[in-house]
C-alpha cells in the first residue's frame, strides 16, 4: 500500500509540474524563449536548436585530416561553446588536406628519398610533417636514382641498335651498377653499329697479304667482334720485310748462284733475287758446287775415319772427298770400331782374351791379342777369372755362410768361399738347411731331448738329455718325460677320477682324486656316478631308503622314520609305508571313514 501511495504521489506531482509549465510559457525558460534540445540556449539563438551537443556558431576551417590544420576557406560551424567539433580547426595553411603525416610547406630542401646522402635536383618546395625525412637542407653528392641507396653514381649509355654490347650515338646518363635501358649499352665505340658480328675498331700498322710470315708496312684498322683478335694477316710489330707481298713463294732478297745441273749448290757470281725457301729455277742458294756437271755431287767434305774393307769397321785418316749430302760409302767423320786389318773384311776386332781350357766361357792365364771376326775367337774368352780352368762346372769364386761336409741336408754355420758355377756346388750354401748337429756323420744330424724309458711304455721319466740322432727318439728313451710309473709298462700317465666303487656292487661313491694309470681308469675308478652308494665297504649295501618298522607285519608301518643303508630288498620287519592308524593290529592299517563325515564333506 506504501508502494502505491508514492506512485500516485509522483504522478500527481508531475502532474502539477505539467501545470506549472503550462502557466509559465510551457518552454521551460520563462520569459526568454523556447529551449527544443535542453542545451541552456533558446531556439532562437542556438545554431542546432535539435541538437544539445552544439548551440554556439563559430568561423573554422575544414580539417579533414584531423592533423590540427585545416585547408580552404573559413566556414561557419556550429560548435559546442567556444570549442570546435571534430574535423575542424582555427589554423589553415594544410598543404596536404587528406594527409595527417603532412601539413607545412618547407622551401629550399633538396631530395633524399633513400637515405643515401646523394640528393636529386633542387632546391624544392615541399609539403611535410614534423621532420624532413627524404629531404635534406644541404645539397649531397648527384643522386642518379634517389628510390634506391644502392645506386648514386650516374656513368653514360649509348643507344646499341643492333644489341651487340656495343653502343653508338648521343649518351644518355644511367646508374652505375644497374642495367641501361633497353636499346643501350655501357660500353662505347661500336664501329659498326647496324651489325651485331662486328663491334670493335683494332688498328693495324703492318699486313701479310701473301701468309708467308713477313709484313709490309701499311697501317689501318679493321672492324671486329668482340674479343676477336686481329687475323693473322695483320699485325702491330714486323715480322721482317716481305720483299714481295703478293707472291707467298718469295720474301726476301737473297744472294743466288747459276746452278747448272741442278743439285741445289751453283757456281759463279752471286746474284740478288727476291727469293723463298728456295731459289728460283735454274738458281741455288749456296756456291761452291765442287762438281758442276754432277747433282749427285756439289760440296768437299772432309773425313777423319777410313773403312777401305767395307767391314764396317774404320781406321783413323784424314781427307776430303767431293760429296753429296754424305760422305762416300767408306768415309766417315766418326769412328765405328777400331779395325785391325782394313784390308780383310773377314777380321776387324783386335780382342783381348785368355785360354778357355774347359770351355766354361771363362778363361784363365794371361792375356794374349788376337785380330779376329766380331765374334770372340774359339778357345778363349773376354774373362780371365776362371777358378777351376780345367773343371768347366765351375768358373768362379761364391761366397757361402753354411756347410753341409757330411751330406746329410743339414748344414752348420761356416763362412767361406767356393769355386762354383751359376750355383753353389753341392755341401755349400747360403741359407741354412736346418741345423746339423754332427757335420762328420751323416747319420747324426738332429739334436733331439728324451727321458729314459726303463720300462718300455713309450714314456720315460727322470732326467732329461739332449742327443744328436738321425731324427728318431733312440730305443729306450722318449720323448715324452712325464711316466707316473717309470717301472710299470702298464701304468704311465697320471689320470683324475670323481667317483669310486670299491666294493665292486655296481654303485659308486663321489671321491675326487688321481691315479698313475695307463690308456683308461681301471675299476674302482670312475668319471661318471653309477647309482650313490651308501656303504662301498659292503657290496651287500648300496643304498639309502626311507623306511617304517612295521610291527604287526602287515606290509604298512608306522612311526618313527628310519633312513637305513640297504640292499636290493627291504629288511624284515621293516616298510616303504607309514600311515599304519595301528601297528600293533595287522587287520587295522588305515582309518574307517565315516559315512556321516563323507556327508558333510560332500553336502553342497
Amino acid at each position: 500500500m506504501a508502494t502505491t501511495r508514492s506512485i500516485w504521489l509522483a504522478l500527481a506531482l508531475a502532474l502539477l509540474g505539467l501545470q506549472s509549465g503550462c502557466a509559465d510559457g510551457g518552454d521551460g525558460l520563462g520569459t526568454g524563449g523556447k529551449d527544443s534540445d535542453g542545451d541552456g540556449v533558446a531556439n532562437d539563438t542556438d545554431c542546432e536548436p535539435f541538437n544539445r551537443a552544439n548551440w554556439h556558431e563559430v568561423s573554422a576551417y575544414e580539417d579533414a585530416d584531423r592533423d590540427g590544420r585545416g585547408d580552404g576557406a573559413l566556414k561557419k560551424v556550429c560548435a559546442p561553446g567556444n570549442a570546435l567539433p571534430l574535423g575542424w580547426t582555427s589554423v589553415p595553411g594544410d598543404c596536404a588536406p587528406k594527409d595527417s603525416s603532412r601539413w607545412r610547406t618547407v622551401s629550399g630542401l633538396y631530395p633524399d628519398r633513400d637515405s643515401d646522402g646523394a640528393t636529386g635536383p633542387g632546391p624544392v618546395e615541399v609539403c611535410l610533417g614534423e621532420t624532413l625525412w627524404g629531404y635534406r637542407e644541404q645539397a649531397g653528392p648527384s643522386d642518379c636514382d634517389d628510390e634506391d641507396a644502392r645506386f648514386t653514381v650516374a656513368r653514360g649509355a649509348w643507344p646499341d641498335l643492333d644489341a651487340d654490347g656495343y653502343g653508338e650515338g648521343p649518351r644518355v646518363d644511367v646508374c652505375a651498377g644497374k642495367s641501361p635501358p633497353l636499346g643501350f649499352s655501357i660500353v662505347e665505340g661500336d664501329c659498326a653499329p647496324l651489325d651485331a658480328t662486328r663491334a670493335v675498331s683494332l688498328a693495324y700498322l703492318y699486313r701479310d697479304v701473301d701468309g708467308d710470315g713477313l709484313t709490309v708496312d701499311a697501317p689501318g684498322a679493321l672492324c671486329l667482334a668482340p674479343l676477336q683478335q686481329l687475323p693473322a694477316s695483320y699485325t702491330l710489330q714486323s715480322l721482317g720485310a716481305d720483299c714481295d707481298d703478293s707472291d707467298s713463294t718469295v720474301w726476301r732478297t737473297r744472294d743466288v748462284y747459276v746452278d747448272a745441273d741442278g743439285d741445289g749448290f751453283g757456281t759463279g757470281e752471286p746474284q740478288a733475287r727476291c727469293a723463298g725457301a728456295v731459289a728460283p729455277p735454274g738458281h741455288a742458294l749456296q756456291g761452291d758446287d765442287c762438281a758442276p756437271g754432277d747433282a749427285t755431287l756439289w760440296q768437299w767434305r772432309a773425313y777423319t775415319y777410313r773403312d777401305a774393307d767395307g767391314d764396317g769397321d774404320t781406321v783413323p785418316e784424314n781427307g776430303v772427298r767431293c760429296s753429296g749430302e754424305f760422305l762416300p760409302q767408306g768415309y766417315a767423320h766418326l769412328p765405328r770400331g777400331l779395325d785391325c786389318n782394313d784390308q780383310d773384311a773377314s777380321i776387324r776386332v783386335s780382342w783381348s782374351v785368355h785360354p778357355d781350357e774347359d770351355g766354361d766361357l771363362v778363361g784363365a792365364g794371361t792375356a794374349v791379342t788376337l785380330c779376329a771376326g766380331g765374334t770372340v775367337p774359339q778357345g778363349y774368352s773376354t774373362l780371365g777369372s776362371d777358378c777351376a780352368p780345367s773343371n768347366a762346372s765351375g768358373w768362379q769364386l761364391r761366397e757361402y755362410r753354411h756347410r753341409d761336409a757330411d751330406g746329410d741336408g743339414y748344414t752348420v754355420p761356416e763362412a767361406g768361399n767356393v769355386c762354383g758355377g751359376t750355383a753353389l756346388p753341392p755341401g755349400y750354401a747360403w741359407t741354412e738347411q736346418r741345423r746339423d748337429c754332427d757335420d762328420a756323420s751323416p747319420t747324426r744330424h738332429t739334436s733331439l731331448l728324451s727321458w729314459p724309458d726303463l720300462d718300455g711304455d713309450g714314456v720315460g721319466a727322470g732326467t732329461s738329455e739332449t742327443l744328436c740322432t738321425d731324427g728318431q727318439t733312440p730305443p729306450s728313451r722318449s720323448a715324452v718325460g712325464t711316466d707316473c710309473a717309470d717301472d710299470d709298462a702298464t701304468r704311465w700317465v697320471q689320470r683324475n677320477y670323481t667317483h669310486v666303487d670299491r666294493d665292486l656292487d655296481g654303485a659308486t661313491m663321489p671321491e675326487q682324486g688321481g691315479v698313475c694309470v695307463g690308456s683308461a681308469l681301471p675299476a674302482p675308478y670312475f668319471t661318471k656316478a653309477t647309482g650313490n652308494d651308501c656303504d662301498d665297504a659292503d657290496p651287500e649295501r648300496t643304498r639309502w631308503v626311507v623306511l617304517y618298522p612295521d610291527r604287526d607285519g602287515d606290509g604298512v608301518g608306522a612311526e618313527p622314520r628310519q633312513i637305513p643303508c640297504i640292499g636290493a630288498t627291504i629288511p624284515p620287519g621293516m616298510s616303504i609305508y607309514g600311515y599304519d592308524l595301528d601297528d600293533n593290529d595287522p587287520d587295522v592299517t588305515e582309518a574307517t571313514e565315516d559315512d556321516s563325515d563323507m556327508d558333510l564333506i560332500l553336502e553342497p
